[in-house]
């Protein structure tokens, strides 16, 4: 198992690339000036949506990601693949403080750490 995951992890890195910079990129998209309010209903929130570019973006960015785990899910089994998809928490607390500029507690990087931990003994076990 080990030979095959290790075949695939550029799949499942490409799939967690992707997810989070769509995340960072909608996010983006979203706090234009006049789309916070807009945002309410399902109607104002398709018109944000289409005339964004950004979240148009984040939702390809997305698509492909989506493609790259299908890919993954082909290829690895489930137990070991779904487990680093845990990573896409870790990068998102990254791409929050240092792209976004937003404020991350200590206590919200231990998780991170701990997340990532559970994710070497998921990685170690497939062995």
């Amino acid at each position: 198992m080990r030979v095959q995951m290790m075949q695939y992890w550029w799949l499942i890195l490409l799939s967690i690339i992707t997810s989070v910079a769509g995340q960072t990129v909608i996010k983006i998209g979203v706090s234009q000036p006049g789309t916070e309010a807009a945002a309410t209903g399902l109607l104002p929130l398709l018109n944000i949506i289409i005339r964004s570019p950004l979240v148009l973006l984040g939702l390809v960015l997305y698509g492909i990601g989506a493609l790259a785990w299908i890919a993954v899910l082909s290829r690895v089994n489930l137990s070991v693949a779904y487990p680093f998809l845990a990573l896409n928490y870790v990068l998102v607390i990254f791409s929050s403080q240092f792209l976004l500029g937003e404020h991350v507690p200590a206590l919200r990087w231990l998780g991170a750490l701990v997340i990532c931990g559970g994710i070497l003994l998921v990685a170690r076990s497939s062995s």
